[in-house]
């Protein structure tokens, strides 16, 4: 089907496509080229059960990325829904360009008349135009980058070269593994982590081709939440393009569930992925967008869809902030503060979400913008021992030590970097805090006293 089809003139399209029912274009779209659901999901990457709630308005879509796809996929000229023809796409309705950008719509800091519902999500929609970049996929997928030996049963795995079986299993107990797995992740015990996570995994792999129905759709959230952490793994083991993979692997699983909770973690994960090959732009428009798919700007969410809200805006600050996009960090992690203060002291079981975590992305974020005083503030504001993980204490730590170094304090700096070694002393060994390290090392002036011998053991040094 193209744009000439006589159906898009319909009064029942017309009708659809003026009040946002996008379910109902989408089926008469499926009927009308005689496709089952199985068969149309199969070509958004989403399970029969998920469309069919798409088509019947149970799960709406908002996402430009999700309303792309299903125009390419199923030939809806772009308009219908709302969104912007590419300037390459012919006049005649041949298939569009697939994720065009957004309009590069500014929101006003302040918003006039009080709606505070409507100004955050303006604000939101207004930051997902501003970087005027489109929402891409695998046309980033990133390229040469050879396997580190940490993260090498990872690398065997997504291979399928790691001669790894796996016993299906039923949900609960995929759900436990998987959440001793996040233990040893936030216990930061990162190489015992990468042994034993791709044995979740497989075992998650084996387990969704034994569901059924619902199960089905429970046991690809926990894959996707099991290929996410193994993103953020890589990361942390600095094998950048393994976390890129195992981001998308999530990210497919995530739709497959229709968990919003899973698909916002790997949105998350993608865009750090993003973020660390320089595609700053686009991974803040998918985190931006992500925030908006969940509702949590408006009404009273729970707790969970609030906490996953604030979790998103974090990132999307620290992302923008180190594009240097001043504005749109601070707008950001305004919004996070508020969302934070929205929960209130309701506790999200899943997402650990907080003011605490949102001070200390303000640390981080400030000392990307180069307020490394603003930053220090921040961090004399938080209790070390109200940090309940030794994963997110270290964060606090080394986020404090590179605000100290900008500020141009080599000895509170060491200090910084020895106490988030006594809380998580893997951390240490990323390539970015040797880094940090090593500079301190090579710094002109009298070395803070033990310095060198911190560098030895750290690896920054030899």
């Amino acid at each position: 089907m193209d744009a000439t089809h006589p159906i898009w003139r319909t009064p029942a399209a017309e009708q659809a496509a003026a009040t946002g029912q996008f379910g109902v274009l989408i089926r008469m779209t499926r009927t009308a080229q005689r496709l089952t659901l199985a068969r149309a999901g199969a070509l958004v990457h989403l399970s029969a059960s998920t469309l069919s709630r798409i088509e019947t308005g149970q799960r709406k879509l908002t996402s430009v990325t999700e309303l792309r796809l299903f125009a390419d996929a199923l030939g809806i000229p772009p308009h219908l829904f709302g969104l912007a023809v590419s300037a390459a796409e012919p006049a005649s309705g041949a298939a569009p360009s697939a994720y065009a950008p957004a309009p590069t719509t500014v929101c006003p800091t302040r918003w006039e008349g009080g709606d505070e519902q409507m100004r955050r999500r303006q604000l939101l929609a207004g930051l997902v135009g501003v970087t005027g970049t489109a929402l891409l996929g695998t046309s980033l997928w990133p390229s040469g980058a050879g396997a580190t030996p940490q993260a090498g049963p990872l690398h065997a795995l997504l291979a399928d070269e790691s001669g790894r079986t796996a016993v299906p299993v039923g949900v609960q107990v995929l759900r436990e593994r998987l959440r001793s797995a996040h233990a040893t992740f936030a216990a930061c015990q990162y190489h015992e982590l990468a042994v034993t996570l791709p044995e979740v995994i497989t075992t998650a792999q084996a387990s969704l081709g034994e569901a059924t129905g619902g199960r089905h759709e429970q046991t690809s959230a926990l894959l996707a939440d099991a290929y996410s952490l193994a993103s953020d793994l890589c990361s942390r083991l600095h094998d950048d393009a393994l976390a890129w993979v195992t981001a998308e692997r999530a990210r497919a699983a995530a739709q497959a569930s229709g968990d919003p909770a899973s698909i916002a973690e790997a949105a998350r994960m993608t865009s750090i992925a993003m973020r660390r090959h320089g595609h700053h732009g686009t991974a803040t428009t998918l985190l931006t967008s992500t925030a908006l798919e969940l509702g949590a700007d408006s009404g009273d969410p729970a707790s969970e869809v609030l906490a996953t809200y604030g979790s998103l805006l974090c990132t999307a600050s620290y992302t923008a902030a180190q594009n240097g996009q001043r504005h749109q960090a601070l707008e950001l992690i305004g919004e996070a503060e508020t969302a934070a203060a929205r929960l209130g002291g309701r506790q999200a079981v899943q997402n650990p979400f907080s003011a605490t975590n949102v001070a200390i992305y303000q640390i981080g974020v400030h000392t990307a913008l180069g307020d490394a005083g603003t930053a220090l503030d921040h961090a004399r504001r938080i209790d070390l021992r109200g940090i309940p993980t030794p994963e997110r204490q270290a964060r606090f730590c080394l986020d404090t030590a590179r605000a100290w170094q900008r500020f141009g304090n080599p000895a509170k700096c060491f200090q910084a970097l020895q106490v988030a070694d006594r809380c998580a002393p893997e951390e240490l060994r990323r390539s970015s805090v040797r880094s940090l390290v090593a500079s301190l090392v090579q710094a002109p002036g009298p070395a803070p006293s033990g310095l060198r011998e911190f560098a030895v053991r750290c690896g920054a040094v030899v």
